[in-house]
């Protein structure tokens, strides 16, 4: 919303008296029945006067962070309220963690047990070899023994058949003895399998504990002790106030009279009367399509925590000035009947009223 009004300073220099004001006090002069009443005059003066255009606008938080659980949850524990300092990393929510300190348990015992399996079988490799050799030297000279007595019509070709079969047995048992490395990369891909699982137990569990994002103020805190929290709605919102930003959204004869890195100074009457010092970091290039306007940031420093997001503010353009304008205190001008005028002291000391 915007309103055109020109600003009258007592800053100029006054030249002529206007009368600005009526004391309470009265008495009757000697001699005479008429009641003298003190006054309060002013000069005034030309000069130049400017003319603003009041542009308001509203603050918003520098950073504001909606915090969601990575995991869904029965809340356990709420450890702040509205209106706390955070810092980041600090805990904001506790959610139960009955069933996933068992998963993590769980999951801990199956990253033992594949251990387990990976030493046992490692340890037998030696062994399990040398019996596979010496088993596969036996069954090659008994089936070679064999071999001759069958051709010499010694035995017969079932028992001939017998030693062939155990050869085969032997070489098959040798060969698996031989590649063992390969089941012991098996159970390592498992054992990394089991960790991995166990990791992710672990990775839940500390979800579990929801943790501020970024150093804050909490302005809102989403979720009751007993609901449950999931990993699409936030529980916490937290921002950062120092600097705030308040925007404005300025008409195309309004947009050049400023530029980023101005000063401007804001007013936020909901906090003082005095102005806040701003800085113009933003100033878009062309004009939002639907609105036509051109939408500004005002960085204002918040040290005392005094501005908060969604305050109003205003600030004043100057898009032109008047010279050889007439100028007055303040408040000297007097409204009645929706006509503004002031009070002349003349020469006779009477008083004239003139409307301005």
């Amino acid at each position: 919303m915007k309103r055109r009004k020109r600003w009258l300073t007592a800053l100029l220099l006054l030249v002529a008296l206007v009368f600005t004001g009526c004391g309470s006090k009265t008495g009757q002069e000697e001699g005479t029945g008429t009641r003298a009443i003190p006054v309060e005059v002013a000069e005034v003066s030309t000069g130049t006067v400017a003319i603003y255009d009041t542009v308001t606008g509203s603050l918003s938080p520098a950073v504001e962070v909606a915090v969601v659980p990575k995991l869904g949850g029965l809340v356990q524990d709420i450890r702040v309220s509205v209106g706390d300092q955070v810092e980041k990393g600090q805990l904001l929510v506790q959610l139960d963690t009955k069933d996933i300190e068992a998963q993590v348990r769980q999951a801990e015992a199956a990253v033992e047990a594949a251990r387990t399996a990976y030493a046992n079988a490692e340890a037998k490799i030696p062994t399990a070899l040398k019996m596979a050799q010496a088993n596969y030297e036996a069954a090659k000279n008994s089936f070679a023994r064999m071999e001759y007595l069958y051709r010499e019509g010694g035995i017969s070709e079932q028992q001939w058949e017998t030693a062939k079969t155990q050869l085969a047995v032997a070489e098959a048992q040798l060969a698996d003895a031989e590649n063992a490395h390969l089941q012991l990369e098996t159970l390592q891909a498992q054992i990394k399998q089991a960790e991995a699982a166990y990791e992710a137990a672990k990775n839940q569990l500390e979800n579990a504990a929801i943790t501020a994002p970024v150093a804050g103020v909490v302005t809102a805190v989403h979720i009751e002790v007993g609901q449950m929290a999931g990993p699409t709605t936030p529980v916490v919102t937290i921002a950062q106030l120092n600097p705030v930003y308040a925007e404005f959204t300025l008409t195309e004869s309004q947009v050049g009279k400023l530029a980023a890195g101005d000063e401007v100074q804001v007013k936020v009457s909901a906090v003082r009367e005095e102005p806040f010092a701003g800085t113009v970091t933003e100033v878009p290039p062309s004009a939002d399509p639907y609105t036509r306007g051109y939408k500004i940031k005002v960085e204002i420093p918040n040290e005392e925590g005094l501005l908060k997001g969604g305050m109003t503010a205003q600030i004043g353009l100057a898009l032109d000035s008047v010279s050889g304008a007439v100028v007055v205190p303040v408040n000297s001008i007097v409204t009645k009947n929706n006509q503004q005028h002031i009070y002349i002291l003349t020469g006779d000391n009477t008083v004239r009223q003139c409307p301005v």
